[in-house]
């Protein structure tokens, strides 16, 4: 049986011809036992950047390049918050006269965002609808992997998927 996984993994691999520049995978903390195997198989497909969103945990949104890979960490920080606090700095410029209100705009806001890239596409190991990054994940493929251990032929399944659709950007 494992002889027939490896070629159907490697008839995958073979297959992929457009994968994403960033992905946000949603999943629990017991991933984090298993990031660097992941971010193997993201170099192995040259995806840029990664986002890991945890949903329990205390707060707390960091990035750094782990071998040429760009690793965001997102634990116990909704999209929701992530918005709130952009709005609260901006607010906070127009308060003390930094910033006038008619120069807001989606370029700006954006700049207060903790993760300034927009995921391709959010994997999303579990049954809940995904709530992070909210406003950067509006034109992003979902892929709901509704599995307890996700591997590598799993990996190579998004991707696969992601290939195969059409990305509109909502037109």
């Amino acid at each position: 049986m494992e002889i027939v996984l490896k070629l159907y993994e490697r008839k995958l691999e073979l297959s992929l011809k457009k994968v994403p520049r960033h992905i946000m995978i949603v999943t629990e903390s017991s991933f984090l036992n298993r990031l660097d195997e992941f971010l193997r198989w993201c170099r192995k497909f040259k995806i840029k950047e990664v986002t890991i969103c945890i949903r329990e945990g205390k707060r707390l949104v960091t990035s750094q390049s782990l071998n040429g890979v760009n690793v965001n960490f997102v634990m116990g920080y909704s999209g929701k918050d992530e918005i709130i606090d952009a709005v609260k700095e901006l607010a906070k410029l127009v308060k003390d006269g930094r910033l006038n209100v008619e120069d807001v705009d989606e370029k700006l806001f954006e700049r207060f965002l903790k993760i300034k890239s927009s995921p391709d596409l959010i994997i999303n190991v579990g049954d809940e609808i995904p709530e992070f990054l909210i406003w950067q994940s509006i034109y992003s493929e979902l892929y709901f992997a509704d599995i307890s251990q996700f591997r590598y032929v799993d990996f190579l399944r998004c991707l696969r998927e992601y290939q195969r659709r059409e990305r509109r950007y909502g037109r």
